[in-house]
């Protein structure tokens, strides 16, 4: 398992690229909703990517995730599937663990 650490600072998330690290933008997203910023868990990558969050709902526009609200111990449902690498996990308490 590894930490999801949450970056507050969309800069500082992007310079570190920690495997796993994620920034939530509130501001920019939907209503009742968020866009969560990640960096693969696996390290496989030097970039980031994005899932859309409804907070304690999924958002009706796929792909899209059921989030906790919560940006220190996040917990998203379904899992995250990354096609390209082949990493697939899991979320949770702001744990990233591996299926």
């Amino acid at each position: 398992m590894i930490r999801a650490i949450h970056f507050p600072n969309v800069d500082e998330f992007r310079r570190r690229k920690l495997p796993g690290s994620t920034h939530f933008d509130l501001i920019n997203a939907p209503q009742g909703g968020a866009v969560m910023w990640f960096f693969c868990p696996c390290g496989c990558v030097d970039h980031f990517f994005q899932l859309r969050v409804g907070i304690k709902a999924k958002p009706a526009h796929s792909p899209s995730w059921n989030w906790n609200g919560s940006v220190e111990n996040p917990t998203l449902a379904p899992s995250v599937n990354r096609l390209d690498c082949g990493w697939h996990g899991w979320l949770r308490g702001g744990y990233w663990g591996a299926v």
